[in-house]
């Protein structure tokens, strides 16, 4: 077995640097490496679950309260899959509170510190599913919307939960006075990676169109999209869903003429074809 596969590259964030030395400083040292520990437990089980399906995976990027495995897979592959990756982060979590239960029955571990490791992966697993990217919750959020949602809508509309869940986040632990630098950090974060999120909208929905024409996938369902004639190709893709197989036709024409998606994309990206309409491609 080639160890590689299953070890990943690793990175830690330079701010998990100053918590340590914050850390040393203050004698919390104890609880940042419960919560290290518990985080990197999380992301290899996202990890090892996506080796399962030959993701590529680029590296897992650990920071503080968090870490991110960074793939490009996302959006592209079987949309069960992606559920299965994404859960198996916080099925982790399950995994740990056995963990802690069966060294607390072996008397391992002092009881304060297993108590802590307690609340720590509560909290973690609690804040983990805030339906917020690049959190699980977040990709949840989506994956909920994909099913029900053309894939540029899912993804535009996950990131506007993400971005109204931060403000909202900010304002209650402002108005409770829970706030702390460490969530003030967090918060921060998380709006930029949203805003990331956001730049690279235009790229993410080009990308599954281009995974649609290379790698086909059998869908159960099918959509007839109506359209109108005088519509290009790139007016009509908005319209594609993640998990259906889309056939296009002209609305009010009496002909029920259809092109499958698959034309539609080899016309895109094979032939150049951007400034054709529908209504060219049809007759």
């Amino acid at each position: 077995m080639n160890s590689r596969r299953w070890i990943p590259p690793i990175h830690v964030h330079p701010i998990v640097f100053f918590f340590l030395a914050v850390s040393i400083l203050t004698g919390m040292l104890t609880e940042l490496l419960i919560i290290f520990l518990i985080v990197l437990f999380h992301e290899m089980g996202h990890y090892l679950c996506a080796r399962m399906f030959n993701w590529r995976i680029r590296r897992i990027y650990l920071w503080f309260f968090g870490g991110v495995m960074e793939t490009e897979e996302y959006g592209t592959r079987p949309i069960w899959e992606e559920w299965l990756v994404t859960i198996a982060g916080p099925f982790q979590h399950l995994l740990i509170f056995l963990i802690i239960h069966f060294i607390h029955f072996l008397s391992l571990i002092p009881e304060s510190t297993l108590t802590l490791a307690y609340q720590y992966n509560l909290f973690i697993l609690l804040g983990n599913l805030l339906p917020i990217l690049p959190l699980d919750g977040g990709r949840l959020v989506q994956l909920m919307g994909d099913h029900l949602l053309p894939y540029q809508a899912s993804h535009m509309f996950s990131i506007v939960v993400s971005v109204v869940t931060i403000g909202l986040g900010l304002i209650i632990t402002y108005s409770t006075g829970i706030l702390s630098l460490s969530l003030l950090l967090l918060f921060i974060f998380l709006l930029l990676e949203n805003r990331l999120e956001w730049k690279n909208r235009y790229y993410r929905w080009l990308r599954f169109l281009l995974y649609r024409h290379s790698s086909p996938i059998s869908f159960t369902k099918n959509v007839y999209l109506a359209v109108d004639e005088r519509k290009r190709l790139m007016d009509v893709f908005p319209h594609f869903y993640r998990n259906r197989y889309h056939f296009i036709g002209l609305k009010g024409h009496h002909e029920r003429v259809f092109i499958s998606e698959s034309e539609c994309l080899s016309l895109y990206f094979e032939q150049k074809a951007h400034q054709l309409t529908i209504g060219d491609i049809v007759r």
